[in-house]
């Protein structure tokens, strides 16, 4: 490349500085727009899809709080523990002996079909973000790993 070249490249770099490099953003999760889900947390959503259906949302939920049996149908739902233990449960009938505690850094997968659960916040605060596969699928390496 020759210097006038060269130059020009530069010059126009620096006279749209959008174009040049494009910077990551840190969200401030606090100022976001929460709304009431299932009478017990709040959601947060992140992005939608064409039709302006949540795609991925933070879900807060409180110390003490319970989200009875819900979600028997939808898409897929990748659920990962951002911050506290959360308290879950399989099927439509909530059985304290088969709860389960899931920490920071756990992924749930949820079923499209037959995915009804129940999730409490017993020991603090709990912070989940959610991934909806509406359109996808898992990886044959995730796929793997659930359950028929």
């Amino acid at each position: 490349m020759n210097p006038s070249t060269l130059f020009l490249a530069a010059a126009a770099s620096l006279a749209m500085p959008g174009l040049a490099s494009a910077k990551s953003t840190r969200l401030d999760i606090d100022r976001l727009s929460y709304d009431v889900v299932h009478d017990a947390a709040r959601r947060g959503v992140l992005a939608v899809d064409r039709d302006g259906q949540p795609l991925s949302f933070l879900l807060r939920i409180g110390k003490g709080q319970f989200l009875p049996p819900h979600g028997g149908t939808g898409p897929v739902r990748l659920l990962t523990v951002v911050s506290g233990t959360l308290s879950w449960g399989d099927g439509s009938e909530v059985d304290p002996a088969a709860e389960r505690s899931f920490g920071p850094g756990s992924v749930i997968v949820i079923p499209a079909q037959g995915g009804e659960h129940w999730a409490a916040a017993r020991a603090g605060d709990v912070l989940l973000q959610v991934v909806v596969v509406r359109d996808g699928a898992l990886s044959p390496a995730a796929s793997a790993q659930v359950s028929p």
